[in-house]
């Protein structure tokens, strides 16, 4: 999932425990089961003062007993009642897996692996969670064991711990690594769109802590539909400029239209554009040197909202 932007790790060191019984220490947190024994269901949910809105987060997970209990690590946690992502140890009778939890449905399993019977108590699983937009891997041990696409962009920011069970569940060294979230950038790359880019849409994103991405400034082996969809799916935003029919653009647009991403949509004043996206809420600009001031000022405007929301 290539290379992280800022290698300085934040240590998780302030919580709050929001369902559960826990304890805290300096690096560590410790779920000590609900908090009675009638609590249905009985699981534990703490949140840091960690936020990112990518990274990498690493901990040690380890259970006293592996009988019906569960280890995981939240990745952009707002609110229980706007739902989260988890990677976790121990779930649904798996060994492994990615999870979401819906307000609305309760908790569901999106990817799994393994048999928790292979997990062992008392042994301290050094986990780590990659998250880049839509994208989470899992690394349990030094082994790779997911690389997944969420369904939707995560609501938030927060790093936190989910636990389940009635057995105690230890989380030791828990520590982020924060990167530059991803700006996605869809276009011809001819002019004058490269001039729009150069000028105004790279320095403007970058301005605002986005690390800007155009396929065409990517020099990897594969295919390269592969690629795009990889870097769509790691953007926190998909930036596309739609004023010519280009087949491309527009593939790249409705895959990030897909995965319910959030775009922003950019356009020459007076063009005609295609029927099926006129309901979309398009920056329309004059393509001269009095304009450019006008677009950067919007776009900068949107930027800022996405950058509040996620």
């Amino acid at each position: 999932m290539g290379k992280p932007s800022d290698p300085t790790p934040i240590q998780a060191r302030d919580w709050a425990a929001m369902v559960g019984s826990w304890s805290f220490g300096e690096t560590s947190a410790h779920y000590q089961g609900p908090i009675t024994r009638e609590a249905r269901p009985a699981y534990g949910l703490a949140a840091s003062d960690v936020q990112i809105r990518d990274g990498i987060v690493r901990a040690h997970i380890s259970f006293d007993s592996m009988e019906d209990t569960t280890g995981a690590i939240i990745v952009g946690f707002q609110s229980e009642r706007l739902g989260y992502f988890m990677a976790a140890l121990g779930a649904y009778n798996f060994a492994y897996s990615i999870s979401e939890f819906d307000p609305a449905l309760g908790w569901r399993s999106i990817a799994s692996a393994g048999s928790i019977l292979n997990l062992q108590p008392n042994h301290p699983y050094s986990v780590q969670v990659t998250q880049r937009g839509q994208r989470i891997g899992m690394v349990v041990d030094n082994v790779p064991i997911f690389e997944q696409v969420l369904p939707r962009p995560v609501p938030g920011k927060q790093v936190g711990l989910f636990a389940w069970g009635t057995s105690p569940v230890y989380f030791e060294d828990i520590k982020a690594q924060p990167e530059r979230p991803r700006a996605f950038v869809a276009m011809p790359f001819i002019e004058p769109f490269n001039t729009i880019y150069r000028e105004v849409i790279k320095p403007e994103a970058d301005a605002l802590g986005f690390n800007v991405i155009r396929i065409d400034e990517i020099s990897a082996p594969g295919i390269i539909f592969e690629d795009i969809k990889r870097e769509i799916a790691e953007a926190k935003v998909v930036i596309a400029e739609i004023t010519a029919p280009n087949q491309n653009v527009f593939y790249e647009l409705g895959y990030a239209h897909a995965l319910n991403k959030p775009t922003i949509l950019l356009a020459q004043r007076g063009k005609e554009l295609p029927f099926d996206i006129r309901s979309y809420r398009v920056i329309f600009y004059e393509d001269t040197i009095g304009g450019k001031p006008v677009v950067e000022d919007i776009l900068k405007k949107h930027l800022n909202a996405i950058l509040k929301d996620f």
